[in-house]
């Protein structure tokens, strides 16, 4: 079977592995190479550096019109979606003789969107997983073909859970790329009413209102880790919050304090044991050793 794998990130990586092991991997068709770091220096995504290491060819269009034109000039039978960033037109849904078929990170029709599993941490969801999902032309509305399932962990931040659905996602492929290229599965059209949200994340949701339930502000640390990084602000500079779990306790809201427990914080109904923090133009370290580094009273978050 001629695949292609339409992907950039990391979260694409388990797919491009198994496309390359179990069929005949065309291409890695992913985003450009944009500036990272300090040195805005062009840095190639997951996505190329994997195509490279296992010696598929890759393709960057910056387009949807040149997107269509790389997928129209190679003659698939199947293309794969993993995150991939960029509109795809009805035209190019088409060219592979048995579709295009995305591995979406929820399980459909909640989450649709470009932030699924931080808004599934966030809502506070305890079961998620992996919806192979045959595209159309909608956002994340066409047809669920087979599901990966998984509970999310009491303390599992967005990026290990992403890490796990990436290879569940991989998994669920690879048990059903026969049944996609005679097409023996049948697409379950997903339930409207049922649909849910996942916009994609913006830096601002990430800072910390420690005026709310221990709950939702522990939640709100895993769902932002390791990007863009649950953040506030100590002594006017910014600090993140990489680590943290609710333990009982009362503090005011955003006061610190160090007891034979550790480092803790308060919010409106407990208090967050701190686990790791990064302080401003520092690498993430022990909130504990940072805590008790601090001269003078610590006083308070935000």
């Amino acid at each position: 079977m001629r695949t292609a794998l339409l992907g950039t990130p990391q979260e694409a990586v388990p797919a491009i592995d198994i496309l390359a092991r179990q069929t005949d991997l065309r291409a890695v068709i992913t985003r450009p190479d944009r500036p990272r770091g300090r040195g805005r220096s062009p840095a190639a995504p997951e996505a190329k550096v994997r195509a490279v290491e296992q010696g598929v060819p890759v393709c960057q269009p910056a387009t949807p019109a040149e997107l269509d034109e790389v997928v129209g000039g190679m003659d698939l039978d199947l293309a794969v979606v993993v995150s991939y960033g960029m509109v795809v037109g009805a035209a190019t849904l088409n060219r592979p003789r048995s579709g295009m078929v995305n591995l979406h990170f929820s399980l459909l029709p909640r989450w649709r969107g470009a932030a699924p599993i931080q808004r599934a941490i966030l809502a506070g969801d305890d079961v998620t997983g992996v919806s192979l999902m045959r595209m159309d032309t909608g956002l994340d509305t066409g047809p669920v073909l087979a599901v990966w399932r998984t509970s999310i962990g009491e303390d599992e931040a967005a990026g290990a859970l992403s890490e796990r659905l990436a290879l569940g996602g991989a998994e669920l492929l690879a048990m059903h790329l026969g049944a996609l290229e005679r097409r023996e599965l049948v697409p379950v059209v997903q339930e409207e009413s049922m649909v849910t949200w996942a916009p994609r994340l913006v830096v601002s949701e990430a800072r910390l209102d420690f005026h709310q339930p221990v709950e939702q502000v522990a939640r709100a640390v895993r769902a932002f880790c390791p990007r863009p990084g649950a953040h506030t602000t100590w002594r006017g500079k910014r600090i993140k919050i990489l680590r943290a779990r609710p333990v009982p306790g009362r503090l005011e809201p955003g006061c610190l304090a160090v007891d034979e427990n550790g480092a803790r914080v308060g919010t409106a109904t407990g208090c967050l044991a701190l686990g790791t923090v990064q302080p401003e133009g520092r690498k993430a370290m022990d909130a504990l050793a940072w805590l008790r580094g601090v001269k003078g009273d610590p006083g308070r978050f935000g």
